[in-house]
């Protein structure tokens, strides 16, 4: 029997590939971890809440200079806004590929997969800001992740991260889909059949106990945006085969895009910073 990263409780099985922790609701799933290319359809959406997240971090700031690293750079749009705003920005990756891109792009770029396979002894260079956007939720031994981020940390440094909630209506509409038959949104929304499936689902709560865990406090807690009102057909083209399908669906999104204030947020947006002794 499997027990719950965050709080030791029995998991529950919840289909051929999902369990759900009885107690806290963390959801993990058993897919095979990998990384990949970036979701057709979302760049737009991706810019726009990069653009956010820097306001955050210049507002949470009380020096003139700082250094930020993103974990999971993938096409560099996070490294290209932060360069607009004339932030220092490093970039890392753990696909090979996206890695030779990136380097040829940036010149700030690391090569890095969480959890690091070996300590390294060497002094790594630290970072006053670490981000993960829409890379936590991939990555395998969480518990392992978190506190190696120490490694790259300044003593007063923050850890920004976002990722999608299973609490947003989005989340919460694909489950009822699934009791009544209909699976496929629910596994597009794990990404099950992509090069990099998502191994966790978290809600706000469930994410801040997490790192209360390993020596962490919430410091900020928003949300940001999950739709926008262009690209959402190549967004679901990418799973979902059917034309009519997903005429429909993007349909439905633009839609959502006008109405998703209203309703439950499907992206959780914290920031983290080291607990005091």
């Amino acid at each position: 029997m499997e027990y719950c990263l965050i709080c030791n409780t029995p998991y529950k099985r919840i289909n051929n590939f999902v369990y759900k922790c009885k107690k806290c609701l963390f959801l993990k799933s058993n897919l095979k971890s990998g990384n990949g290319r970036e979701i057709e359809g979302i760049s737009e959406l991706r810019r726009k809440n990069f653009r956010n997240i820097i306001k955050v971090i210049k507002s949470l700031n009380s020096h003139k200079k700082f250094k930020i690293l993103e974990i999971g750079s993938g096409s560099g749009y996070f490294i290209e806004e932060c360069i607009k705003s004339e932030l220092d920005i490093t970039g890392s990756e753990a696909n090979d590929g996206e890695f030779i891109i990136l380097k040829k792009n940036f010149s700030k770029i690391l090569k890095i997969s969480l959890p690091l396979k070996e300590i390294s002894t060497e002094n790594h260079t630290k970072f006053d800001y670490i981000v993960f956007n829409d890379v936590f939720e991939h990555l395998e031994n969480l518990d392992k992740v978190i506190d190696q981020l120490k490694i790259f940390l300044n003593e007063d440094g923050k850890i920004l991260i976002n990722l999608p909630s299973s609490d947003g209506v989005i989340f919460k509409f694909s489950n009822i889909l699934k009791k009544i038959g209909f699976n496929n949104f629910y596994d597009r929304l794990w990404q099950k059949g992509l090069s990099s499936p998502h191994l966790s689902y978290f809600n706000n709560k469930n994410l801040s106990i997490l790192f209360e865990k390993y020596g962490y406090e919430l410091i900020y807690s928003s949300s940001l945006d999950t739709v926008s009102k262009n690209g959402n057909y190549e967004r679901l083209n990418s799973t979902i085969k059917s034309k009519i399908v997903c005429m429909f669906m993007s349909f439905i999104l633009i839609l959502f895009y006008y109405l998703q204030k209203l309703f439950p947020r499907d992206i959780i947006f914290h920031v983290y910073h080291q607990k005091k002794n």
